[in-house]
């Protein structure tokens, strides 16, 4: 983020709010939003401007917090930047999909390349910024998303190897036979898939899941891994799907990848 857009960007909003420019979007009933973006300064701006139309608004500074927040608030839309430190700003727009499947994502982003923003459309946004924008436009793109009724979806299915899974009534369909799952073991399940060939902790599956640290001498999430084994897998002493990898934790395979 360049200080050139920082500056143009607090400009505007200083300058509109002189005007009068402030009461454009009052029309929106108090939402609580979240604000995901890097650069502490835009944040700030962006914190400052979307509060002052009436927004209840919480803002993080890096992807990793974003599963605790959304543990402990209900909120109606997500503004989120792609350029965060660890994970990018892409994982978090399919991990919010994987498990917040109808919350309206709005990116902003300085990248600027036509296929960048055609993916971040295509995994779920519902639109995307380029840096450096107009706060206003950003204010009016907010209301209009807001004001759209959301439907849940009464069903959600991932076609998962000889499996579906339903990640809204949770449970799977295997060899025409419906197994259910608790709730925490569909999320289990959906962020190994999000995840596939690449290993996760104990802790990244507790955090990621359920917003919490893992604690060594906690080892519940053994236990549904050994659960959703029993569910899934041909053989659960011998899983395809699931496997564990020595000193990492635990890493899911798809079908096409699954190594013996």
């Amino acid at each position: 983020m360049t200080s050139y857009f920082k500056m143009f960007f607090r400009l505007q909003c200083q300058g509109e709010a002189v005007l009068g420019v402030n009461t454009v979007l009052n029309s929106t009933a108090q939402k609580r939003l979240l604000v995901v973006e890097d650069d502490e300064l835009l944040s700030q701006t962006l914190t400052s401007s979307l509060s002052s139309h009436g927004h209840d608004v919480e803002a993080l500074l890096t992807g990793e917090d974003i599963p605790r927040a959304m543990e402990r608030s209900n909120f109606q839309l997500i503004i989120l930047d792609l350029q965060l430190p660890g994970r990018s700003g892409l994982y978090w727009l399919k991990w919010f999909k994987n498990y917040y499947a109808s919350l309206p994502i709005i990116i902003i982003s300085a990248r600027t390349k036509p296929e960048q923003r055609v993916e971040g459309l295509q995994e779920g946004a519902l639109d995307y910024l380029v840096k450096p924008f107009h706060y206003q436009e950003l204010l009016i793109k907010v209301d209009y998303f807001l004001k759209q009724k959301v439907q849940e979806p009464e069903s959600s299915i991932l076609t998962i190897g000889d499996f579906t899974l339903d990640t809204v009534n949770h449970f799977i369909l295997k060899g025409g036979i419906q197994i259910p799952l608790t709730a925490l073991e569909c999320k289990i399940l959906q962020l190994l898939a999000l995840n596939a060939g690449t290993p996760l902790s104990r802790e990244e599956l507790m955090w990621q899941t359920l917003g919490i640290r893992y604690v060594p001498s906690n080892r519940s999430i053994d236990t549904h891994i050994n659960r959703i084994r029993n569910k899934i897998e041909t053989v659960a002493s011998e899983p395809a799907y699931i496997r564990t990898v020595r000193g990492r934790g635990y890493c899911f395979y798809l079908p096409n990848s699954v190594q013996t």
